[in-house]
């Protein structure tokens, strides 16, 4: 049976091929980012795309496999990968031109795999934006993402992907009272079955918006890429 973390970092590496890095890289140049935090990094897909477009910087994610993953498949001489939390990230004692956290991971913050306790979620939420702009440079840019409204105001509903070595089926679903998105789904992946999902805050790019502009940001706006189908964008200036 195949885990939650391989199946993630492969949907990842099909959702955001070489056209979503392509965009991503341009938007970044545009705002003179050389080197990256990501938070959340998965299996550094993204990151190593990156790295391949003259960026260079950190990945750090919280789970073990996704880091090794990341070290096996997309180590890159411009990049590193660390296995911790981004809560911990003072730690790091250095600053970015660019911190992304995308992919819906913010909301995930204490709940990848596992049930979250929304209390405290909403105050890691707080903690977490806070940690990313300490660790940007003046000026340096942030880029964050969450479940889109198209999604919210559709409730969730049905997945299906059907690709050549891909055949899943899913639900996502919501418990607003609870504050609560819930993804599950079962089928195979190249040959391997997989049957699982997770739970996490049900954050709203709205209320991500409010977290951010707590944080006295220059400038902030929702960015469009085309390539990005699945979350909306939260940019800031610091």
């Amino acid at each position: 049976m195949i885990s939650l973390s391989r199946e993630w970092a492969i949907l990842s590496s099909q959702m955001y091929g070489q056209e979503f890095i392509d965009e991503l890289a341009d938007f970044l140049n545009e705002y003179g980012v050389r080197t990256i935090l990501e938070c959340g990094c998965g299996d550094g897909h993204v990151l190593h795309g990156l790295a391949q477009k003259g960026f260079c910087g950190i990945g750090i994610d919280s789970d073990s496999e996704m880091i090794k993953l990341a070290l096996e498949n997309n180590k890159h001489q411009n990049i590193s990968y660390k296995e911790m939390s981004w809560l911990d990230i003072w730690k790091l004692n250095v600053q970015f031109d660019a911190v992304m956290c995308r992919g819906n991971s913010l909301s995930s913050v204490v709940s990848w795999g596992k049930e979250h306790i929304p209390s405290l979620t909403k105050q890691k939420l707080e903690q977490s934006i806070c940690l990313f702009f300490n660790r940007l440079k003046d000026k340096g840019l942030l880029y964050v993402d969450t479940c889109s409204q198209g999604e919210i105001d559709r409730n969730g509903g049905k997945i299906e992907i059907n690709t050549r070595d891909i055949h899943l089926i899913g639900q996502i679903e919501y418990d607003k009272q609870e504050m609560e998105r819930r993804v599950f789904g079962s089928g195979s992946i190249f040959g391997e079955k997989f049957s699982g999902g997770s739970a996490s805050y049900l954050l709203y790019p709205t209320e991500l918006e409010e977290l951010i502009k707590a944080n006295n940001p220059s400038c902030i706006w929702h960015k469009k890429l085309v390539t990005e189908r699945n979350y909306d964008i939260i940019c800031a200036i610091k």
